[in-house]
């Protein structure tokens, strides 16, 4: 019987993480595009930086997502530029968008 439940432990506890991933993933993306939209761009390639960030390495917290995004704006000029979604102190339960433009 222990084995069991301890099986079924491990089991919500694996179920739990994938979920958590995929919501994050998701939630980052719903930011980004909402955020392009919102600004009028439409965004041709996304990158999600985990390890590399760009000018937010070591200035975002664990609960923020950060991408290196190409847009094209209304006009048809293509720009690349740094997006981190999320607040410092709420992540991704936040709709805080911060971005730094490559020139």
């Amino acid at each position: 019987m222990e084995s069991i439940v301890g099986a079924l432990f491990i089991a919500i506890f694996v179920t739990v993480i994938i979920l958590a991933i995929c919501w994050r993933f998701s939630r980052s993306q719903s930011l980004l595009t909402q955020w392009a939209t919102q600004n009028g761009y439409r965004i041709l390639k996304s990158e999600n930086r985990n390890i590399f960030r760009g000018p937010y390495f070591l200035r975002s917290s664990e609960g923020q997502t950060v991408y290196y995004v190409e847009l094209q704006d209304s006009t048809g000029r293509i720009r690349s530029a740094w997006v981190r979604c999320g607040g410092w102190w709420g992540g991704l339960f936040t709709n805080k968008m911060d971005v730094k433009w490559e020139d």
